[in-house]
């Protein structure tokens, strides 16, 4: 990577890791609006362009990782249709690296952060975990109680927790102390990182959208998201069946029945659940990307 070349940044974080503050300090812009602004997959996502050391770096807000009100297929149509629609200037949108900002004071790992951080790896497959930088936050919110934090998250990195294999593939771990000399540090390691790779890195989920001509359904991430869309629906059926076989004695309406009324809205509840969830899977199943003929010319 030669002085002067762009450096694009993917930055991503559940809400409250710092992200537009780490973006405002890097930039030394002060009218961010950085994280959940995304209302639909055609808006764009938030870009904030600066400059550290003659280099162009163009740090994005990921869309979608951190955005626990859409479904996993509305996420993964939202970042596919990012990475191949989105080349800031370039030939090909290739990330230089990814920011993954993390409160230290966060509590322990829960199934959404266990979940999101596995759609993230299938999307960037293992040999981008070199290029990510975990980047850990809200240290000046501690009081006298750094040990303990830090022992929380180092526990994060042991052999089959959350980031593990990330961790153990070449992705780094940072503090980020919420100022600019700490935040334009990570990004000089980016940097640095790109530059002892010849530049920007291909994401898996790149190469198996211009493998399959952009069906979203029939790359890693996509066949996992149905997977678990699949098995969400096969528990809401077997609890519909549940439901029906213990059906209280009386007449569907009956007002004067609790116990009726309850169950009632207890089936219409799941009925719900799965005309979503199979919404959903048709939408996973009809999703294409229409890449740009490009893509098809390098990737393919």
């Amino acid at each position: 990577m030669e002085q002067g070349q762009d450096v694009l940044i993917g930055l991503i974080g559940v809400t409250g890791a710092g992200k537009t503050t780490f973006a405002s300090i890097a930039s030394g812009q002060t009218d961010l609006k950085i994280g959940n602004t995304l209302k639909s997959c055609t808006q764009e996502p938030q870009v904030v362009k600066f400059e550290i050391d003659g280099h162009h770096i163009i740090l994005v807000d990921t869309p979608g990782f951190d955005d626990d009100e859409r479904s996993d297929v509305e996420i993964l149509e939202i970042i596919a249709k990012w990475l191949s629609l989105h080349n800031y200037g370039r030939q090909h949108p290739l990330l230089d690296g990814l920011i993954l900002l993390h409160p230290i004071t966060a509590n322990r790992v829960g199934g959404t952060e266990r979940k999101r951080t596995r759609l993230l790896q299938t999307i960037l497959g293992e040999d981008a975990y070199k290029r990510v930088i975990i980047a850990t936050t809200m240290w000046d919110d501690l009081r006298n109680d750094d040990d303990r934090f830090t022992k929380r998250m180092q526990a994060r990195l042991e052999d089959g927790e959350v980031w593990s294999e990330m961790y153990s593939k070449g992705a780094t771990v940072l503090r980020h102390d919420n100022n600019k000399r700490s935040a334009h540090d990570i990004v000089r390691r980016i940097i640095q990182m790109s530059k002892a790779e010849n530049g920007g890195v291909q994401l898996q989920l790149q190469k198996e959208l211009a493998d399959v001509k952009g069906k979203v359904s029939r790359t890693t991430v996509g066949k996992e998201v149905k997977r678990d869309l699949k098995s969400k629906l096969q528990m809401l059926n077997n609890d519909l069946k549940d439901l029906d076989s213990s059906k209280p004695q009386g007449q569907v309406g009956d007002l004067e029945s609790k116990e009726m009324r309850e169950w009632e809205e207890n089936r219409q509840d799941v009925m719900q659940k799965i005309m979503d969830g199979e919404n959903q899977l048709r939408r996973l199943n009809k999703l294409v990307v229409r890449m740009k003929r490009l893509w098809f010319k390098i990737f393919g």
